[in-house]
């Protein structure tokens, strides 16, 4: 195969944490570089390198089809980058652009380096773009906020090689995707290789395993390990290559056996969303006659696809939306309780939700945030600060952090003040709504491990909504299926998983084995 890139000692720096040294690394015609680590190892930073989007290539030398970049000055970049080398970046709803139709985001980069194409030439380019993406014409009238996360990567995908470009650069184009969407999108991948080289960035080994040729690994800045894909799976040099392949081994994970003191009961339970229809308010059914019961220390997981209706659930269960049917918390029915019950049983319920960055106020501290609920109900004011203290050490933070402002946090340290946030109240039941979703492999692992000592140590109920089997195989004690907002599966973990009965989850299992 032809060499189309090559990067010899690239060293670039955008502040003392955020920087590349010495990158060296080859990509031929129609092969699937893998390049993958843990969040704030450089990845993203090697990719916008070779784009030329600092300004300036870094220090060192890199050559495309045997031309040194080196010499192209603005305006040439800016005919080169689109056109021969394309970027997919990492989340799809905010790189789009919500005011402006599908299609004439698809051919913005098209029309820049065509700009005497025919309209009707523009209109038969995009067809054959959407088209080459599992997408219709019909989409090209469509709004970002109308598509599933699955059409929405593909309309990026569609944007990216629009141009027919020597290379492909995907940004994390599966993360936070399910297991179905995340198939297709690297299988469309995988199909695009044949007419492009393909640079996937991402955390998540197993995802990279069936389509990558080469994997680099990449570490504080520097590439640690690269080799042909199974020698890395099978025979990894370095011990921190060893630890990522680790972290997609969630066998450890166990959970102690729950009690049958009964904490929560649904029957005939459904999630309700409120829509304004002309000059009232009507109810839209979410999920459908729901019925479960959680116990003691138990870890009850809510799977199915994007759109299944997971979160609604969720959040219907802790009255963050509204429901029918009934609801029961400690054996007592939800409309029986007296103001001031409520308003004790909200302490006793903490969530965690999807995005910990959205989800904690960006102008309070971090102790400020912990200790917000603390205050509200008025527990414990005479010692906030060593309830403060005792939380943070729960998930393996020391008092430093009280004064840092979450902008200036980890993806997994934000996650673990969620999780202090939730715990400081000492709630019974705790909702995770998708909590390590948008976290690499190592980080998801950290959490898991907290969540699995804290239902150890204080006899936590969790609910945990996600879509990844992979987690609730080993952390789950019950698992109820989701589909369409119907319960297509529901029993013990071990008898759900070893023996499916529907064949939406059979392919749900398929899509994590692939």
């Amino acid at each position: 195969m032809e060499k189309i890139l090559e990067i010899r000692d690239f060293c670039f720096a955008v502040s003392e944490s955020f920087r590349l040294e010495d990158i060296s690394l080859t990509l031929d015609s129609r092969e699937v570089l893998a390049i993958v680590g843990e969040s704030g190892s450089g990845k993203s930073l090697l990719a916008q390198s070779i784009l030329g989007l600092f300004g300036a290539l870094p220090r060192g030398k890199m050559y495309f089809q045997s031309r040194d970049m080196s010499e192209l000055d603005s305006a040439m970049w800016c005919a080169f980058r689109g056109k021969e080398i394309a970027y997919i970046p990492q989340d799809p709803l905010s790189a789009l652009n919500p005011v402006q139709p599908i299609g004439k985001q698809i051919l913005e980069s098209y029309t820049l380096h065509n700009p005497k194409i025919s309209s009707s030439k523009r209109r038969e380019v995009l067809t054959e773009a959407l088209q080459s993406v599992g997408l219709d014409i019909s989409f090209a009238a469509r709004y970002p906020h109308t598509l599933s996360g699955g059409q929405r990567q593909r309309a990026l995908i569609a944007m990216s090689i629009i141009n027919r470009p020597k290379i492909l650069i995907c940004d994390e184009p599966t993360t936070a995707l399910d297991a179905l969407l995340q198939r297709q999108i690297l299988e469309l991948l995988r199909s695009l290789a044949h007419q492009s080289a393909v640079v996937l960035i991402t955390h998540d080994l197993g995802a990279v395993a069936h389509i990558a040729h080469t994997i680099a690994v990449m570490r504080g800045g520097r590439i640690i390990e690269s080799n042909v894909a199974s020698e890395v799976f099978n025979n990894p040099r370095e011990s921190y290559t060893k630890e990522l392949l680790d972290a997609l081994d969630f066998s450890t994970l166990t959970p102690n056996p729950y009690e049958s003191s009964e904490v929560l009961r649904l029957r005939d339970f459904s999630a309700v969303a409120m829509k304004r229809r002309f000059w009232r308010n009507s109810p839209i059914t979410i999920t459908h006659n729901v019925n479960l019961a959680l116990h003691k220390g138990e870890i009850l997981g809510i799977a199915g696809e994007s759109g299944s209706g997971k979160s609604s659930l969720g959040l219907a269960i802790v009255r963050l939306m509204a429901h029918m049917g009934e609801i029961r918390f400690f054996g007592k029915d939800i409309r029986d309780f007296s103001k001031g019950e409520y308003f004790a049983l909200c302490a006793k319920i903490g969530v965690i939700f999807q995005d910990p960055f959205a989800s904690l106020n960006p102008r309070m501290r971090v102790g400020e945030i912990i200790t917000e609920g603390l205050i509200y109900h008025r527990r414990h004011a005479y010692d906030v600060s060593k309830r403060l203290e005792s939380a943070l050490q729960s998930v393996g933070l020391d008092m430093s952090f009280a004064a840092r402002y979450p902008h200036t946090l980890s993806g997994g340290q934000r996650q673990r003040v969620a999780i202090a946030r939730a715990l400081i109240l000492e709630p019974n039941i705790l909702l995770l709504d998708e909590p390590t979703s948008a976290l690499d492999k190592s980080t998801q692992k950290q959490i898991l491990t907290l969540l699995v000592r804290l239902q150890k140590e204080l006899g936590l109920s969790l609910i945990f909504v996600t879509h990844d089997l992979d987690i609730l195989r080993f952390l789950s004690h019950t698992l109820i299926v989701l589909k369409n907002g119907y319960v297509e599966e529901s029993g013990a973990s071990s008898e759900v998983f070893s023996m499916p009965k529907s064949a939406y989850f059979r392919e749900l299992l398929s899509a994590h084995s692939c």
